[in-house]
């Protein structure tokens, strides 16, 4: 599938004449508590980390940089003894390594530091799988990319969920903004087999827990579209098909379901399948929401 290439005028469309097309001008019924929620800081997320000086950094952080894992993921991996540095087990933590003259295994394999990062916004299209390889051989959104630099999808969409997806080999950034600390924006419309009622919003939008689980899921905003059959959405969570699960707890079933926001991007005017590179100035807003500081 080819890639396209935004002009100028695609930044505005993106992050601002796009966003009044999506989002609804004026919700009704949404929790106004969870709007202004929203804009505050998250609930328990950390300060702005101080950067690393020189070319040392945790060895943790080098496999995340590497695209390898998160740096959740390789401090497991450090601890189960499946990273080597210049031919050494490494299973301390605070370990650190230097980028450039470090040889640094993981459970075999050399790493290196990707020289160009790469960040992505891809159309998912309906049954394409949301992974880098499938053992079932079905396709999955990488095969869609067509390109030579490893990326990896920023969370999961369901097989059959359309819209916005973001794909890069930036593992600092995709482990922010997965992380639900960080409060990065998802807006939905999901289409119904029911007409939702407005006396089920307040449900919706005011904390609900899981039906299936009893798990808690956080505040939302929500409105009600056209004859009622589907509803636009909007969460800073990433809980295993979380819409699904929000509807079904209230006796509705998802037949249709369009990401049409991540972190303030929309797939603009591509097609289901088609796909871009990000602008330095979207690059720099994902960074900006999870308290990064750009490395370019």
């Amino acid at each position: 599938m080819r890639a396209t290439t935004p002009n100028k005028s695609d930044k505005s469309k993106n992050l601002s004449e796009s966003s009044r097309r999506t989002r609804p001008p004026k919700p009704f019924g949404a929790s106004t508590g969870a709007t202004s929620a929203a804009k505050a800081r998250p609930k328990g997320a950390a300060a702005t980390e101080p950067l690393e000086s020189g070319e040392m950094v945790r060895l943790n952080k080098f496999i995340s940089m590497c695209g390898a894992a998160s740096r959740r993921k390789a401090d497991e991996l450090i601890e189960q003894g499946e990273v080597i540095v210049n031919g050494k087990v490494i299973t301390e933590l605070g370990f650190k390594v230097h980028r450039e003259t470090d040889e640094v295994m993981v459970s075999g394999k050399p790493l290196r530091e990707p020289r160009r990062k790469l960040y992505i916004l891809l159309h998912k299209p309906k049954d394409a799988i949301t992974t880098t390889q499938d053992d079932q051989s079905r396709r999955t959104v990488i095969d869609l990319l067509g390109i030579d630099g490893r990326v990896y999808p920023v969370g999961r969409l369901d097989r059959n969920t359309t819209g916005v997806l973001l794909l890069t080999n930036d593992g600092d950034l995709a482990t922010r903004l997965m992380h639900p600390s960080y409060g990065v924006e998802k807006e939905y419309i999901a289409a119904l087999d029911k007409k939702f009622t407005r006396a089920d919003l307040p449900k919706l939008t005011g904390g609900m827990r899981l039906k299936d689980t009893g798990e808690k899921v956080s505040e939302c905003a929500a409105e009600i579209l056209g004859d009622g059959l589907s509803v636009w959405l909007k969460i800073h969570e990433g809980k295993n098909r979380q819409v699904h699960r929000m509807f079904w707890s209230l006796g509705y079933d998802v037949k249709k379901l369009e990401r049409v926001r991540y972190a303030g991007l929309t797939v603009g005017n591509l097609r289901r399948g088609e796909w871009r590179r990000l602008l330095p100035d979207e690059i720099r807003q994902l960074y900006k929401q999870v308290r990064l500081e750009p490395e370019f």
